[in-house]
C-alpha cells in the first residue's frame, strides 16, 4: 500500500515549484524573490514609505538582513532612502517610479502565474481550495 506524504511536505513541494517560477521572473528584472518581497511589502503598506524599523517588523526579518536588501534596491534604483529631519536615526524606505512600475508589473504576473497554477481546477475547486487556506491560515494565527 502507498504511504501518502503528510500534506505540509505537499505544501513545501508547491511552495518549492511556485518560488521557482517566480524566481525566474525576477530574474528578468535583476532582483531576487527576497528584495521583491520589500517591494510588496512597501506597496501593501498603502503608506509612501515606511521606516526600516516598521519593514523589518512587517517582514519578520532581522535589521541587518532588511538593510541589506534595501541597500542593493536603492543601488539598482528601486527604492529611495532618506532620514527623518527631526531624528537622524530613523531612516525611511519607498519606492521609487522604478519600484512602483515594477510592483505593477509584478502583480498582472503572478495574477497570471497565479490562473496557470490553478488552472486544473474547476471554479468551485478553486473557491474551495482558498477557503480551506485560509482556514488553515487563521488556525495558525
Amino acid at each position: 500500500m502507498k504511504e501518502e506524504k503528510p500534506w505540509s511536505a505537499i505544501y513545501k513541494e508547491i511552495y518549492v515549484l511556485m518560488e521557482k517560477k517566480r524566481n525566474q521572473m525576477f530574474k528578468e528584472s535583476g532582483i531576487t524573490s527576497a528584495q521583491m518581497g520589500v517591494l510588496i511589502t512597501l506597496d501593501l503598506s498603502n503608506e509612501p514609505s515606511l521606516t526600516m524599523k516598521e519593514l523589518e517588523k512587517k517582514m519578520c526579518l532581522a535589521q541587518s538582513t532588511v538593510a541589506g536588501l534595501v541597500a542593493r534596491l536603492e543601488q539598482k534604483g528601486f527604492v529611495e532612502c532618506g532620514q527623518n529631519p527631526f531624528d537622524k536615526r530613523i531612516k525611511w524606505v519607498k519606492r521609487s517610479e522604478s519600484g512602483i512600475a515594477l510592483c505593477n508589473y509584478t502583480r498582472q504576473e503572478m495574477q497570471r502565474m497565479d490562473e496557470e497554477f490553478l488552472a486544473d481546477l474547476k471554479t468551485e475547486e478553486r473557491e474551495e481550495f482558498v477557503r480551506l487556506l485560509c482556514r488553515v491560515r487563521e488556525s495558525l494565527s
